[in-house]
């Protein structure tokens, strides 16, 4: 049985990446981030997201 991943909002991811929720608009915007979307078109990210989106992070320091 597969394992149920974490799903993270805009601003609970924001929170967790220690970053304004605008500054995850402008990524989506840009195109550096990708989202999935919920079933009202919102995006939402999973806990493999979001260590994807750390580790480049850091890499942009």
């Amino acid at each position: 049985m597969a394992k149920e991943q974490k799903i993270y909002n805009m601003t609970e991811l924001a929170e967790k990446l220690g970053v304004p929720r605008q500054t995850v608009y402008y990524w989506i915007e840009k195109g550096w981030v990708k989202p999935k979307r919920d079933y009202r078109d919102y995006p939402v990210f999973t806990e493999e997201d979001l260590e994807g989106i750390i580790k480049w992070k850091n890499l942009i320091k």
